[in-house]
């Protein structure tokens, strides 16, 4: 038989061998796990943010319902401030009253501001909606113009 015989130098040492042998199973190994761990990577990433969403959605929630309490403080002082015979200090009164009433806790820092003049009413509430995400004020303000009721003589409808 003849045959190429090849150099014993010539050829690869035999831990030179196993190790490529090695080598080819871990691969083998790491491509039939290829996703390994990456659950967990995502989750790092994607929970933090995820939960800033849905806090940036509650605190949305409250500075809506903020903003409605003003809304029907400043509602109620008007009604109240326009009312025959009334005054700018009753209307201020009856917002500072209903605030406390229903807006005690979502409603932070309000300030009532009334003005009557001969022919109208303007209120104007202002505050800070109620903090969820740490770092945000959001600022509330209703304001809400009603014309005086009036005695007006002569002239009538015709």
């Amino acid at each position: 038989m003849t045959g190429i015989c090849v150099p014993h130098a010539d050829r690869p040492p035999k831990a030179a061998l196993v190790g490529a042998g090695q080598l080819r199973a871990r691969w083998r190994r790491a491509a039939a796990h290829s996703d390994t761990g990456a659950a967990t990577a995502e989750l790092v990433i994607a929970m933090p943010l995820l939960l800033l969403i849905i806090m940036m959605v509650i605190q949305a929630g409250v500075w809506m319902h903020a903003t409605h309490v003003a809304q029907a403080a400043a509602s109620r002082a008007a009604t109240t401030a326009a009312a025959y015979e009334s005054s700018a200090g009753v209307g201020r009164r009856t917002g500072r009253d209903t605030l406390s009433a229903i807006g005690s806790g979502v409603l932070k820092n309000p300030s009532v501001s009334v003005t009557r003049t001969a022919t109208e009413v303007r209120v104007e509430i202002r505050g800070h909606a109620g903090t969820v995400v740490p770092g945000m004020a959001w600022d509330v303000r209703a304001v809400v113009v009603r014309p005086v009721e009036r005695w007006v003589t002569g002239g009538g409808i015709s």
